[in-house]
């Protein structure tokens, strides 16, 4: 068990990361592995890749310390968490760019491992950074609010582009960061959209038609028949269509959506609207929900009680936009399931014209050997067989680092700003 220190402030941040800073020059390393909550469920949680490493869990900064729903953003510190800013914003001309899940997971966590929002990628979300560098002095990229600064929210600055530097990296600590929050739509509306498993080539190209020429936006989700299960929707695939925006549009393009799914031949019938219930649509609305109800249907557990509940591994390729590519990817995962390993939740997040997330879901009962042995097995032969057609993850585990896959310039930056190795070598 990796020991952990828990500081409040950014100054008390600076503090330990000089200490530490102070202890490797002398020869006496004790390397940092910084978490914002830990709840990076099924890739490690907060854990180390490394053994001998300290946590550094920045839960205790939870400030949010500036608010503008004029210009659309917030400044947050690492333990805010998703629902709070949501709420933070709630009544107001803006909302967050929620994801789908818990209500309880950090913002900055998220958007560092640019996961995925249910609007746009996490990434995207990002204006600013503050830091701690390897020697405990601070930093500031991208953009800030400042005093005869910039009025406009501009993420890439001027001149090189640092914020993305510090993304899926460990060169330095994270103690705040401003988040880019979305005009709030006057209509969400979801529709739920079922087709059989047999038919997923089909209905992806149909759906990569209709977001390549602008009948819906690049945020669809497909659930496989066991995610579907969450929704109501069994032995099926659903797919979630979220178009936003001016009433009378939405009406048009939903009543569009819906002839061109019930045309003969088309792999879709539409569902009934408990596929896409209110908490569904609260989600794309960006409103938080205190209960964590879609995270509780999917996980039968609470966000605090998970990591002790019930074993969980993730694996997250990205795979191309494309029917025969989505449908070879299904193939992979079922030939990849390893002895008692059962047939996981797999969800299909649509982020652009060409690509298409995956995640994958595999759960197992952590008291029984046989059960852990076996979904490990399925996650490292999910990893040789994707890696094999060039489906990699976008973020890895802590069994299955990219450390590997580091390119020359990766290293002379890592030199140059931590030459010391103060902080842990992580996943990325």
């Amino acid at each position: 068990m990796a020991s952990a220190l828990r500081p409040r402030t950014p100054d008390e941040v600076a503090g330990l990361v000089r200490d530490a800073a102070a202890h490797a020059a002398a020869g006496s390393r004790t390397p940092l592995h910084t978490v914002s909550t830990g709840r990076n469920w099924g890739l490690g949680s907060g854990s180390p890749v490394q053994d001998g490493a300290t946590v550094l869990d920045l839960s205790g900064l939870d400030r949010v310390r500036a608010l503008d729903t004029a210009r659309g953003y917030a400044v947050v510190e690492p333990g805010v968490t998703q629902g709070r800013l949501a709420q933070s914003v709630a009544g107001s001309a803006r909302m967050l760019n929620l994801t789908g899940a818990s209500q309880h997971t950090s913002v900055i966590g998220n958007i560092l491992e640019r996961g995925v929002g249910l609007h746009r990628v996490r990434a995207d979300d990002l204006a600013g950074l503050e830091l701690v560098l390897a020697d405990g002095t601070f930093v500031r990229t991208g953009w800030w609010p400042q005093d005869g600064g910039c009025a406009v929210v501009q993420p890439h600055g001027r001149g090189p582009s640092l914020n993305h530097v510090f993304t899926q990296s460990t060169l330095a600590v994270v103690t705040a960061a401003v988040v880019r929050l979305l005009p709030r739509p006057e209509t969400v509306r979801v529709l739920p959209l079922v087709f059989p498993e047999g038919e997923l080539a089909a209905a992806v190209d149909t759906l990569r038609a209709w977001t390549s020429q602008g009948l819906i936006p690049a945020t669809t989700k497909i659930y496989n028949p066991r995610a579907a299960r969450t929704y109501g929707v069994q032995n099926r695939c659903l797919a979630h269509i979220c178009l936003t925006g001016d009433a009378e549009l939405v009406g048009l393009r939903s009543r569009l959506v819906l002839q061109r799914a019930g045309v003969p031949g088309s792999p879709f019938a539409q569902a009934p609207d408990e596929a896409a219930d209110e908490h569904v649509h609260r989600a794309y609305a960006g409103l938080p929900d205190p209960d964590d109800t879609l995270f509780l249907r999917k996980t039968g557990h609470c966000a605090r009680c998970l990591d002790s509940a019930r074993g969980l591994l993730m694996f997250l390729p990205i795979v191309p936009f494309d029917g025969r590519a989505v449908q070879r990817a299904a193939e992979l995962i079922r030939d990849s399931l390893q002895g008692r390993t059962e047939a996981p939740g797999v969800t299909m997040n649509i982020l652009d014209g060409d690509t298409v997330d995956h995640v994958v879901t595999l759960g197992f009962e952590p008291e029984q050997p046989d059960a852990v042995r076996d979904a490990h097995r399925t996650l490292d032969r999910l990893h040789t067989d994707f890696g094999a057609e060039g489906y990699h993850p976008y973020r890895p585990d802590v069994d299955h680092p990219l450390q590997a896959q580091r390119s020359a310039l990766h290293r002379r930056l890592g030199e140059a700003l931590d030459p010391d190795g103060v902080f842990a070598d992580g996943r990325f």
